[in-house]
């Protein structure tokens, strides 16, 4: 290769790797009030980095001090409240403190399950005073929203941390209901009339038009027509999917013939109280699973989760008062504890850097390169695949990047062993690419298969660490044989090939 097709081909990469880098790291003002984050700073975060999320509920008939203080005078009697701990409770509703207590010791090992099912990095569901339930999960902000720089994202994740804490303490009974009181159905036979059934929740259960909601299922446990509901997802395309019983199946093909044919067409899926989900229905549905699109991942997880329980009868042991506020606290490990490990992280990069430099002379230049581009790679992956970087996430990317250094070097030490033995530079390189081939690639393909076990089986940040070793070792191999490709490019024009790569041949002469 000639000295100016390498000289291009060098300033092309430089050119790409510079804007890669500005877009990633670098956060600027547009405009006198808008202000463009970078890459990195639109990354989620996880608790440790960003803080909680957290509500405390009560069950009815519990009040906090601050509730008890806002009674009339005349309420707050002992003959009505009695103090246990720091809450007060109400003594026609409970006479039994320590049954009372038991029962929101389980409710916190049901909530502790349904929350396990959501895959947070962390979370914790833990009883106050033995009668209040504290659950915290992370708060999912952005370092840009964490720090302020951007208000939208900290107002959606905090509006998405009370979605779920509303969807999982949702109990009680599955009901599937309609806005409409009377149902014209449409039959071959001639129209038929169908009317709902009102009941108890029908004052307090509203449909999202306001108006009342009336059961589609008359007196039938609907819970029964399902055998379970799993969310899931493909791409950006997330579902809820319905699997039904045999009975449920033919149950559930008259409730949607009588929702299709209904002026409003929507179904409300019912938990107790909670309108769960909503949904469109225009034909009868008769078939083993049913699937629903929601907006969102979170969207799916809360509804799917929240249904199943209902379906599957785990119910909580005593009913709780709605949540009424979430709060936010300050990162676990302080609040630039984000920055802080952003900073060491580039320290490992540039420590790598330097040790490439000093181990192979104008050879590390190129063995950089890749370390950098490696690490672009990891941090544009972090932000499209929306994983919530935490500690372990950080780690498994710098192990990553060791992926490459080890490879590079395993090459790099054989082409210096063949060098030694007289071959020439380009001889040499051929060699040593051939001999440690099935070494390389060997340690790729493990930690490839490791990486995809952790990211399709494990939940949370077990998963969060398998997806993101998945695109550092697929990107560390192919930077493996880039690296050939770049070593040939910035050494053809350097006349000592040897010295580029900080080697020196050893020629033997013949006896």
């Amino acid at each position: 290769m000639g000295k100016v097709k390498s000289t291009v081909i060098i300033v092309i990469l430089a050119l790409l790797m510079a804007v890669a880098a500005f877009f990633a790291f670098i956060s600027f003002p547009v405009g006198k009030v808008q202000r463009l984050n970078s890459i990195a700073s639109t990354i989620h975060l996880g608790a440790e980095y960003s803080g909680y999320a957290y509500t405390t509920i009560t069950p009815k008939g519990v009040l906090t001090g601050e509730e008890y203080n806002a009674l009339a005078e005349t309420d707050k009697t002992e003959e009505k409240y009695f103090k246990s701990g720091s809450l007060y409770v109400e003594r026609e509703k409970y006479d039994d403190v320590e049954a009372l207590k038991a029962q929101v010791a389980a409710d916190a090992a049901e909530l502790n399950a349904r929350f396990g099912k959501k895959g947070y990095s962390s979370y914790s569901v833990a009883t106050e005073d033995g009668l209040a339930l504290k659950i915290s999960i992370p708060t999912n902000y952005t370092y840009a929203a964490y720090k302020g720089y951007t208000s939208g994202d900290s107002d959606g994740d905090v509006s998405a941390a009370s979605a779920a804490f509303t969807s999982m303490v949702a109990d009680g009974a599955l009901t599937l209901r309609t806005s409409d009181s009377t149902i014209t159905i449409t039959s071959d036979s001639g129209d038929t009339t169908y009317v709902p059934v009102e009941d108890d929740l029908t004052d307090k259960a509203l449909g999202s038009d306001g108006g009342k909601t009336y059961l589609l299922t008359g007196n039938d446990d609907a819970s029964e027509y399902f055998k379970g509901v799993k969310a899931g997802h493909f791409g950006t395309q997330y579902s809820i999917t319905f699997d039904m019983t045999k009975e449920g199946r033919e149950k559930f093909a008259q409730v949607t013939t009588r929702a299709a044919s209904s002026s409003s067409q929507v179904i409300y899926f019912y938990v107790g109280d909670t309108l769960v989900l909503s949904f469109n229905c225009t034909a009868t549905v008769d078939q083993s699973s049913m699937s629903l699109q929601a907006e969102t991942y979170e969207a799916a997880t809360n509804a799917a989760i929240t249904l199943d329980a209902a379906v599957k009868g785990n119910i909580m042991k005593t009913d709780y008062n709605a949540v009424s506020e979430v709060m936010t606290s300050t990162a676990a490990g302080g609040e630039n504890a984000a920055l802080f490990a952003f900073i060491a992280s580039l320290v490992v990069l540039v420590a790598l850097i330097v040790l490439s430099v000093i181990l192979y002379k104008k050879l590390g230049i190129v063995n950089a390169m890749m370390a950098v581009i490696l690490a672009l790679v990891e941090v544009y992956a972090l932000q499209l695949l929306s994983i919530q970087v935490t500690f372990a996430v950080i780690l498994t990317a710098l192990a990553g990047l060791a992926i490459l250094m080890v490879s590079n070097a395993i090459v790099f030490a054989e082409v210096k062993r063949l060098v030694g033995t007289g071959r020439t530079m380009q001889a040499s390189i051929k060699e040593a690419y051939k001999n440690v081939l099935m070494a390389v690639a060997d340690i790729h393909i493990v930690i490839l298969a490791a990486a995809i076990l952790l990211a399709t089986v494990a939940v949370g940040e077990l998963a969060a660490c398998g997806l993101i070793l998945l695109v550092a070792t697929v990107a560390s191999y192919v930077l493996y044989w880039f690296t050939r490709f770049m070593w040939y490019v910035i050494s053809s024009p350097v006349k000592d090939k040897f010295g580029f790569a900080g080697l020196k041949r050893v020629v033997y002469e013949d006896d």
